[in-house]
């Protein structure tokens, strides 16, 4: 018996409106999967820039910290008469800031003696008297050093150093000593010299300070005296030093150094990103000399 079937119908594939609809949805799949990632890939540039220079500007203050912490050292608050190294008379601190107006950035100089120290060996009566003293190992021509009795301080500049007779000669031709002699009268020199067992420091002078011009970008440098300049921070935006008084006010300009009771120093950071506005950040810390 004979059953007719029914004819089957030709598959039909995708029209062009269905593969125009196609096309566009996976256009715009793709099109959000490639933003995303770009957005992602731009946010993860951005945030290791910032903490790139968080990093840079942290280790910075870090080794600011170390240095204002041992600022002082073994004289403490005590003024050292000496020269600045043009000759001329000047009374340095364990910290001297470097402040010119409240847009600019400041300067910081610490002064430490965490080297070699010694005691003298003979009493120096006056500035040009020998500098005799217990040893003379760790002390090299041109170093500065200090001369202290607990009630005065002076610096000198080493000159020559004598191994078989143990003194340090600090010669009136450098700049850095006072060929005219320290005055008695005026309080720079202790009216009877320094006796036997006065102590002697070799002094480390730290200078840090902005320099806008020499590299590509802003840098945070660290002088130590006598030796090149070394970068502290690279890409930062500027350096501020503030200082905490006695009487419990924040100042960048301290008039009295003797009523100085922390220092903090912030290295502040900068961001530009199109998207939103610039970001500030700045690291910064608060610290109190040991000797203060």
């Amino acid at each position: 018996m004979y059953v007719p079937t029914p004819a089957c119908k030709r598959d039909r594939g995708f029209g062009l409106p269905e593969m125009l609809i196609a096309i566009v949805l996976a256009t715009l799949v793709l099109g959000a999967i490639t933003t995303a990632f770009f957005r992602t890939s731009s946010e993860v540039l951005r945030l290791r820039d910032v903490t790139d220079r968080r990093q840079s500007a942290r280790t910075a203050v870090q080794l600011i910290e170390r240095e204002v912490r041992m600022a002082g050292s073994g004289w403490g608050r005590i003024p050292v008469y000496g020269n600045n190294g043009a000759g001329q008379p000047m009374t340095l601190a364990a910290v001297v800031p470097g402040f010119t107006s409240i847009a600019a950035d400041d300067s910081l100089m610490v002064v430490g003696a965490w080297g070699t120290t010694t005691t003298v060996a003979d009493q120096m009566p006056s500035a040009s008297s020998n500098l005799k003293v217990q040893d003379v190992t760790g002390f090299n021509p041109n170093d500065l050093v200090m001369i202290t009795n607990g009630s005065y301080a002076n610096m000198f500049q080493v000159t020559a150093t004598n191994s078989s007779s143990q003194n340090l000669q600090a010669n009136p031709s450098s700049p850095y000593n006072n060929s005219g002699g320290y005055k008695v009268s005026e309080g720079m020199w202790p009216p009877s010299g320094y006796p036997t067992g006065s102590m002697i420091f070799k002094l480390t002078v730290s200078s840090y300070y902005m320099d806008r011009t020499s590299f590509r970008k802003p840098a945070l440098m660290r002088r130590e005296f006598g030796m090149s300049p070394q970068v502290a921070a690279y890409n930062v935006d500027g350096f501020r030093v503030w200082y905490l008084m006695q009487n419990g006010i924040w100042t960048r300009d301290p008039k009295n150094l003797m009523a100085v009771e922390r220092v903090m120093p912030v290295v502040a950071t900068r961001l530009s990103d199109p998207r939103r506005p610039v970001l500030v950040d700045s690291v910064w810390t608060a610290v109190q000399p040991r000797s203060f």
